[in-house]
């Protein structure tokens, strides 16, 4: 947990580090942009003026060459050797040991010259433009054996013979490197010149010009010149300014300008550690002085939390004492007029107050402890303490009207408990008789339930026994319906047979009639066997004929029987019908005798069983009446015990008592078995003495008895 005193340290610490911080860095950055914006502005002039020497070197050369060829000595010279010995004794003496000589005719033949290995540097293409041009030409930079570099100056003149020759003098690069290495700028700084496609062409380094050396052609394979390669594009878009550029891991500074020779550019560079060692002691002050202002803000932080935490941790230990119920300790008050004073003299007076109200308050509760309703709390309270006041009364106010409705309302409850016990009494008498009344009714019913459930009984034996005979009847009726099918299958077949004795007839007819033409036949042909023949058929056919009369005779009479007989049975059978149709009305009527005297039964059943139940609820009925009886006698005498508990207490509109007499009525529910005297003990036996042996006690509760 943090104190006051940690939270100030590190309050003034941070912020004395961030204003040190935030000063270190705007100071930095203000230093180092001016220092930028100095050698910028510092550079730009001097590459200038290092252009412009370059310029007038190079113009001094030309001009000294221009006036050594043109001089009437160069000219009248015998032969060109004595014209190359001339250049040798009168070109500039600072430069002419580095400096070869020759001449050319007008398309560019050698005529004579010092040194043939170098004649490669001047191309035919050279000596024409000078043999064209009347002031000097200077050619490109070149290399030419990958070790030395070189440049040309060429002019032409006309001899006395009226030819044009061109002298040439090739210089080597090092009188260039000289020339721009005197333009310096800081400690590390140099000079080195770039045509305006980017290649070097004059550097300290003499590799570097040897190959021409490009870092915009280097960075699409090696990022570490992209930098540089940037700030060459920069270098080669405008005619003259400076620029900023890493390479190497180090910072640099260039300032560049257009020179007229060689259409190259200066470029004067430095690394920008030679100007910023004053930068680094400037920073290093800065850091020295903020670390000395945070020792000096600690210590004051230290001193300055000091005095405001001592008193805060007092009065921080007084409130959680006071939170304890501490309210006697005196409070150590400030004698000052800033906040400490204030809060010092507010907490005293903060205790004072809550001591007054807790002393009230416990004045008041003492007065409800012994029952004295009446009493009003009385004092100052101050603030949103005073509800406390307010409700304090209004409690009591509520008290007081809530026990004279209690008392009232006892009074009422022993009225009533009384009309109550009367009319319990009543309902038990009432409810006595009523269950004899019951009982006596339900023995009645049981024995109808008896004769009816016989009557039921009986009833389904002659439903039965009915069932029975109507069955039998239906069979009979059956049998007769059998035999009627049977008297008309006989029927059917007598005339079956009278059809076929009829055609037996008809068939001994013809017989008889074909005997007669077989006798006639054999009497015409006179044959005795045929005629035998003929009449033994004929005896034949006789007999036949007799014999079918005499069955259709039998036939026909027993026709006539069957069809009697059919008759006899039909009107049996009707009179089966009839009785069957009437077997089945009887039967119908039993069985709806059988269900009603079954229905009977079950009503009656449910009958006795639904005075059963008012039997058991009257009985039931009988015991409540009875516990409601004792029970309003018990609630009389209960009521009776609260009337003379609540009469032990004054209420506001109680007269003729005074204050010290409520204390004598008053009655204790609640003491402690340390703080009770012998008369209060007797007295609370009294008091306790007059309450029903009915009447239940709880168990003593944490040195309390409650009644």
């Amino acid at each position: 947990m943090k104190t006051i005193r940690s939270k100030l340290l590190i309050s003034m610490l941070s912020i004395a580090f961030c204003i040190t911080l935030i000063l270190s860095i705007v100071s930095i950055n203000f230093i180092n942009q001016s220092t930028s914006d100095t050698l910028t502005s510092a550079v730009k002039p001097l590459v200038m003026q290092a252009a412009g020497s370059f310029n007038a070197t190079l113009d001094n050369y030309g001009s000294s060459f221009q006036s050594c060829v043109l001089s009437d000595t160069f000219i009248s010279a015998p032969n060109n050797e004595e014209r190359l010995k001339y250049l040798k004794e009168n070109f500039n003496e600072n430069i002419k040991a580095l400096c070869k000589f020759t001449i050319y005719n007008d398309i560019g033949n050698i005529l004579a010259a010092d040194d043939k290995s170098i004649t490669p540097a001047i191309s035919s293409v050279d000596v024409a433009n000078a043999a064209s041009e009347t002031k000097s030409i200077f050619t490109d930079i070149k290399s030419i054996d990958d070790k030395n570099i070189y440049f040309s100056i060429l002019h032409k003149t006309k001899l006395d013979d009226g030819k044009t020759i061109v002298a040439a003098v090739t210089i080597s690069g090092t009188v260039l490197s000289n020339l721009i290495s005197q333009n310096t700028f800081g400690k590390s700084g140099y000079a080195y010149l770039i045509d305006v496609y980017g290649n070097t062409l004059i550097h300290k380094e003499q590799d570097l010009a040897i190959k021409k050396f490009n870092p915009m052609t280097e960075s699409k394979t090696d990022s570490s010149y992209s930098d540089l390669a940037k700030a060459f594009k920069q270098i080669t878009a405008q005619d003259d300014g400076a620029c900023e550029y890493s390479y190497k891991g180090k910072e640099y500074i260039a300032g560049y300008s257009n020179t007229n020779y060689f259409n190259s550019k200066l470029i004067l560079v430095s690394d920008q550690n030679d100007f910023t060692g004053t930068t680094s002691r400037m920073l290093t002050n800065i850091i020295l002085i903020g670390v000395g202002l945070m020792i000096i803000t600690v210590l004051i932080s230290i001193i300055f939390a000091k005095k405001i935490s001592k008193p805060i941790v007092k009065v921080t230990q007084r409130i959680r004492s006071l939170a304890q119920g501490n309210l006697t300790d005196p409070v150590e008050v400030l004698d000052s007029k800033d906040e400490l004073g204030i809060l010092t003299n507010s907490l005293e007076e903060t205790i004072d107050c809550l001591r007054q109200y807790i002393n009230l308050i416990t004045v008041s509760l003492t007065q409800i402890s012994e029952g004295n309703l009446c009493h009003r709390m009385e004092g100052t309270f101050k603030g949103d303490f005073y509800k406390i006041k307010g409700t304090f009364n209004d409690i009591l106010d509520s008290l007081s009207d809530t026990f004279a409705s209690i008392n009232m309302s006892a009074e009422q409850v022993n009225s009533g408990a009384v009309q109550v016990s009367d009319s319990a009494q009543d309902l038990s008498q009432g409810s006595t008789q009523q269950a004899s009344a019951i009982e006596q009714l339900s023995a009645t019913i049981n024995d109808v339930s008896n004769q009816i459930q016989q009557n039921s009984q009986d009833a389904k034996n002659a439903y039965n026994i009915v069932s029975q005979n109507t069955d039998a009847i239906g069979n009979c009726n059956d049998d007769m319906s059998n035999m009627l099918t049977a008297m008309n299958d006989i029927h059917n077949s007598t005339a079956e047979i009278a059809k076929i004795i009829k055609v037996i007839d008809e068939i001994s007819f013809q017989t008889n009639i074909l005997a007669l033409n077989a006798a006639v036949e054999a009497a015409r042909e006179g044959s005795k066997g045929f005629g035998v023949v003929a009449d033994e058929v004929r005896r034949l056919a006789s007999r036949s004929a007799e014999a079918a009369k005499q069955t259709a005779s039998l036939i026909e009479n027993s026709t006539t029987a069957v069809s009697k007989g059919s008759q006899i049975a039909e009107e049996t059978a009707n009179s089966l019908n009839e009785v069957v149709e009437r077997s089945k009305t009887i039967q119908t009527l039993v069985k709806n005798i059988s269900d009603a005297s079954e229905t009977q039964a079950e009503a009656v059943v449910q009958i006795n069983a639904g005075v059963d139940q008012i039997s058991a609820v009257v009985s039931a009925n009988t015991s409540t009446a009875v516990g409601a009886a004792s029970a309003s006698e018990e609630l009389s005498s209960q009521s009776l015990i609260l009337k003379n508990m609540i009469s032990r207490f004054k209420f506001e509109n109680d007269e003729g008592e005074s204050a010290g007499n409520s204390s004598a009525g008053r009655f204790n529910y609640n003491y402690d078995d340390e703080d009770v005297s012998n008369d209060d003990t007797e007295t609370a036996d009294k008091e306790m003495n007059t309450v029903p042996n009915d009447t239940q006690f709880t168990e003593p509760t944490d040195d309390k008895y409650s009644y």
